[in-house]
């Protein structure tokens, strides 16, 4: 049972229209967004595959792990911000608040369900996941990540800030998801040797994803909070081996021969 197809069905797989939120005058024709490029957040963007239902959606599955994990990393969630004009209005202080929420509710909602562990290791899964707005790669890119554990966050209410409307709308959802590989240990003050076992990088805006018209901190908490659920929910069924496919992708079956 491939592992990406949980994970895809769980961060990307629900839709705008699905949240019952009202689309404003606002969210209906939003400025031009900048096209997205690969931001280097992901380890490996070769391997990515572009997806029958989303043209802006490129993931990558690792077929040879058929079970789930039991023992999660869930490691700081991270908010990657290029250097182009139209995003430097964007108050700091709210890209710092987009990681730690989006940690904070992911972390809550899958510890009440999995083992959290602090170390990277054999049958452990190691998340990573991010949100990037980057336009060119070889320019400076602002780093914000959360600060593990976030011991307090007042929640944000009310309309955000347009310009942090706009960075949320049109930010990529990447996510990363690895595993040491079970082999001799590593070298001393080396890094264990790693296994991608799936990825995806998705850039659809609008209402082909769940933030694409969100207006208020009320909405992007609701979006995480949803992801949160989706993602304990498809991890779980994948462990219990009751997980069953939603999610149909492009294979390039030349390789299979």
């Amino acid at each position: 049972m491939p592992l990406l197809g949980v994970i895809v069905a769980s961060l990307c797989g629900c839709s705008a229209a699905q949240r019952g939120t009202a689309v404003t005058a606002e969210a209906a024709a939003p400025p031009p967004a900048p096209a997205a490029v690969e931001s280097g957040f992901l380890s490996d963007y070769s391997k990515l595959q572009a997806s029958e239902q989303f043209a802006a959606l490129r993931f990558y599955r690792d077929d040879s792990r058929k079970n789930g994990y039991r023992k999660l990393l869930f490691r700081p969630v991270e908010v990657w911000r290029g250097s182009d004009r139209i995003l430097e209005d964007v108050p700091e202080e709210d890209l710092q608040y987009l990681a730690d929420a989006l940690y904070k509710a992911i972390n809550r909602r899958l510890a009440s369900s999995f083992e959290m562990v602090n170390s990277p290791g054999p049958g452990v899964l190691e998340i990573h996941l991010g949100l990037t707005l980057v336009t060119d790669p070889d320019s400076p890119v602002d780093f914000f990540s959360t600060a593990v554990p976030v011991l307090e966050l007042s929640p944000q209410q009310g309309a955000m800030a347009p310009a942090t409307a706009r960075f949320v709308r049109d930010c990529a959802l990447e996510a990363e998801f690895d595993e040491v590989a079970a082999a001799a240990p590593a070298a001393p003050r080396r890094k264990p040797a790693q296994t991608m076992r799936a990825a995806f990088f998705d850039t659809r805006r609008g209402a082909d994803t769940p933030k694409g018209n969100v207006q208020s901190w009320e909405e992007v908490h609701a979006v995480f909070e949803r992801w949160a659920a989706l993602l304990d929910e498809r991890l779980s069924s994948l462990r219990d081996g009751t997980f069953k496919p939603k999610l149909t992708v492009r294979e390039d079956r030349s390789q299979r021969q």
